[in-house]
């Protein structure tokens, strides 16, 4: 439902008596037979007008009417809080989406390595090997 004072033009806080004279100047102005607007637009402009007074002139429907706008700009109010307190860690978080890497690219298995790379883990092997008998030997048989 939309806001209905302003429907009729009257502020929020209004009397009975002020919502009624909005509603019977703009029942002259919306009833079908008085208007100069095309039927169908000046019917459902009617029929909302008679909607919203009659929420407005009931006492208790209008506190039930205050009581929900109310609740509602609270709801408005927290939820602009809790905007504004938002861990960016966890907003980011949330947003993450994940960049498939070159195994995931192949369906799980591992790239076929060229020949030169090949060569390479070789060289490198052979060097950690020899690395590792220099370290062995100086420590073994090497007297100070």
């Amino acid at each position: 439902m939309m806001k209905t004072s302003r429907f009729l033009g009257v502020p929020p806080e209004s009397s009975a008596e002020e919502i009624k004279v909005a509603f019977r100047k703009l029942s002259k102005e919306y009833h079908p037979d008085t208007t100069s607007l095309p039927l169908k637009t000046a019917s459902e402009k009617f029929m909302k007008l008679r909607e919203v007074y009659t929420v407005l002139s009931n006492e208790e429907s209008r506190r039930f009417y205050d009581w929900t706008l109310a609740q509602e700009v609270a709801s408005r109010q927290q939820e602009k809080l809790k905007i504004k307190f938002e861990d960016p860690y966890e907003v980011a978080l949330k947003n993450y989406e994940p960049v498939p890497d070159m195994v995931d690219r192949l369906g799980g298995k591992n790239m076929k390595l060229s020949d030169q790379a090949v060569s390479a883990i070789t060289i490198d092997v052979f060097i950690i090997i020899f690395s590792i008998c220099c370290i062995t030997y100086v420590v073994l048989f090497k007297e100070y």
